[in-house]
């Protein structure tokens, strides 16, 4: 199945919110048509040479490389980020890429030292195994804090299903970290959202130098709330009907900085969330984004099983409060690290950027280099005279820091402004769909993991991207209403055209799984979307300046 949807003014969105609530199955009908989309005709000169693809086999290779990098896990800063982005520039290099370059950035640093949680009693100390910890959220030195552990009941039932919609009617999502961070704000202080409700249960305690165990909130929406949205959809098997439940812990972890950040706000010393997986799905869950921007309490993670058996300790002690101590030690420090830069002239100085990350927490976070690596070593078989553009490749650092995609923007905005065409941000390619099929039973479906391409407005985009999505199935186009992507700060900081492709499985940001390299990455399915990638690519370049960026001059 094939949907493509008008574009919405801001009113018809809205009225498509109102209906979203109470999940309305004529949506889609009153949002847009349901006429299958033409594909483009495409020049045949354009066509993909399969003889220059990379392999299947040389694909794996990239991605399985990144485990050398401590397992797969490069905080941002760290030795291991660093290092990786130094292979991945010699990687470039032995393809034959001219100019390539590392270009140093200063990022924030946060590496756990020690990650512990102790019952204390009658003079002496038990271990509760922890699965993670929040990154930023606090530091307690080597000597830790002690307090006494107190439940908050209610959070796991508080009802979240309007916060992305009122997020997306807002309209200032569209403004990435900072839009979304202010509208949380937003939502904490509107009575009707179930974030404020989150609030009066926790202001509902006093909670001052208490270690807080609370259930970490789900945020769970149906595929509807982006398929109504979509300027394309495509959904061939007919596995992403409009209430099929879409829930993940990139999703989650909004909501676990709005309780922290409540909790401390609240006095308490630290908390203990207790995340809704098995200890197959819930082992290190890493969740930086939000914290190096809000205060937050230190916190350390159980899964559920463990979450359920302290509730258990917790409940069976009314009046006699459970002593323990929290110990979240970590090395703070801001550092230099570096982006991979990298120019391949064509015929054009005008030039497509393509772009992914070099941190994050296993090889599927990010291989949008793997996918970079194999459409440069194709682009470096073409005749020069087969490029119409140049090509650009940035491999930003520190995503999880805060750090090298905005300070590279900011550094080269008078050259990107002058040359660049149009930028393709690739995270997380291949991802196999990993849920929880029965009750604590994790186990691949047999499906690829929803894709979302975002594109931007305008005839040229929304061709290729939905050109894009036909060759992928379970993908989804959408506008640039929600902050989808570390490719989002071309659009926002640089105010360049920008396409994003990206997944979001339970898996993406956990440390410490090998097999999501040798059994969560489909590489075929990674064949054919740098297939895709290239074919996208190389119709971008094809088309005059002015399609893609009015008022760029071809000179």
């Amino acid at each position: 199945m094939r949907i493509a949807t008008a574009r919405f003014v801001r009113q018809s969105r809205r009225r498509c919110f109102s209906l979203l609530l109470s999940l309305a199955l004529s949506l889609l009908a009153a949002c847009g048509s349901s006429s299958p989309l033409g594909t483009p005709g495409i020049d045949p000169s354009r066509e993909v040479d399969d003889a220059l693809l990379p392999s299947e086999a040389q694909l794996r290779g990239w991605q399985t490389e990144i485990d050398a990098f401590n397992g797969g896990f490069r905080p941002a800063g760290s030795v291991h980020e660093i290092a990786y982005a130094q292979r991945l520039a010699a990687q470039l290099k032995e393809m034959g890429v001219p100019e390539v370059s590392l270009e140093p950035y200063t990022v924030s640093r946060w590496s756990a030292k020690t990650a512990r949680l102790e019952l204390l009693g009658n003079g002496e100390s038990e271990a509760v195994p922890l699965v993670s910890y929040i990154p930023f959220s606090g530091n307690t030195g080597a000597e830790g804090l002690e307090g006494s552990l107190l439940y908050l009941p209610g959070l796991a039932a508080v009802d979240l299903s309007d916060v992305l919609i009122r997020l997306l009617d807002s309209g200032a999502v569209t403004g990435g970290l900072t839009g979304l961070l202010r509208n949380l704000g937003e939502l904490l202080g509107d009575t009707g959202s179930g974030l404020s409700s989150i609030l009066a249960a926790i202001s509902s305690l006093d909670l001052r130098g208490k270690i807080v165990v609370y259930d970490l909130p789900r945020l769970t929406i149906p595929i509807g709330v982006l398929s109504s949205l979509a300027l394309h959809v495509t959904d061939d098997a007919g596995t992403m009907g409009f209430t099929t439940p879409f829930s993940r812990p990139f999703l989650d972890m909004v909501v676990a900085q709005v309780v922290t950040t409540a909790l401390k706000a609240a006095g308490a010393a630290g908390a203990v969330g207790i995340i809704d997986y098995p200890k197959e799905a819930a082992q290190g869950s890493y969740y930086p984004f939000f914290a190096r921007f809000l205060p937050a309490a230190p916190t350390v993670y159980l899964d559920r099983d463990v979450g359920r058996a302290l509730k258990q300790r917790l409940a069976g002690r009314p009046l006699s409060p459970l002593k323990a101590q929290l110990t979240l030690d970590a090395l703070e420090e801001e550092v230099e690290a570096y982006n991979v830069v990298a120019r391949l002239p064509g015929v054009s100085p005008l030039e497509i950027v393509l772009s992914s990350h070099t941190d994050g927490t296993n090889s599927i976070e990010d291989n949008g280099t793997a996918a970079i690596l194999g459409m440069m070593r194709y682009y470096t078989r073409v005749p020069p005279a087969q490029r119409p553009r140049s090509l650009r490749v940035v491999f930003s650092g520190g995503h999880f820091g805060g750090g090298g995609l905005g300070q590279y923007l900011e550094a080269h905005h008078d050259e990107l402004q002058a040359r660049v065409l149009a930028a393709v941000e690739i995270e997380h390619v291949g991802a196999r769909e990993w849920l929880e099929v029965a009750p604590g039973v994790m186990a691949l479906t047999g499906l690829n993991e929803p894709q979302v391409i975002v594109s931007p407005l305008g005839a040229v985009f929304e061709r290729e991207s939905a050109l894009l999505s036909s060759q992928m199935d379970r993908s989804i186009v959408l506008p640039p209403v929600l902050p989808f992507g570390e490719g989002q700060a071309y659009r926002n900081e640089a105010g360049l055209p920008m396409i994003q492709y990206i997944t979001g499985p339970v898996y993406l940001l956990n440390f410490g799984i090998p097999k999501v390299t040798s059994e969560y990455t489909d590489y075929a399915l990674m064949h054919r979307q740098v297939r895709a990638f290239i074919r996208l690519v190389t119709n971008l370049a094809a088309e005059p300046a002015g399609r893609l960026r009015p008022g760029l001059s071809e000179s």
